[in-house]
């Protein structure tokens, strides 16, 4: 490479890195909009007449409620932020990248 003082970015890497954080958030789309519709249980889907089916149904919106907002969203708003700084490093990179080639090279020839 050269002195001890060079560093290199591989920029590639930090596109695929944003690519793959922007699949991991589409697919935790996904996966708790299914959770949000294929896991509903209406009242009497675990019998009735017995004070622990509503116990239980309760119980249940309770978890879906933890999992929506202190898990899921908070998984997504962090791998959203991620995905966001790892774009904002990869073109401050770049712009630096670019900027040092025309230093060296001023009439771009």
């Amino acid at each position: 490479m050269g002195s001890a003082d060079e560093y290199f970015v591989d920029l590639e890497a930090l596109d695929t890195v944003g690519r793959k954080l922007n699949g991991v958030l589409r697919s935790m789309e996904e996966t708790k909009s299914k959770a949000g519709h294929s896991t509903y249980l209406p009242e009497g889907t675990l019998g009735t007449g017995f004070r622990e089916e509503r116990e239980l149904r309760e119980a249940h919106d309770a978890m879906k409620t933890f999992m929506d907002d202190e898990i899921l969203k908070k998984l997504a708003d962090l791998v959203d932020d991620l995905s966001r700084k790892t774009a904002k490093t990869r073109d401050a990179y770049h712009d630096r990248e670019y900027d040092a080639s025309n230093a060296l090279n001023p009439g771009g020839k």
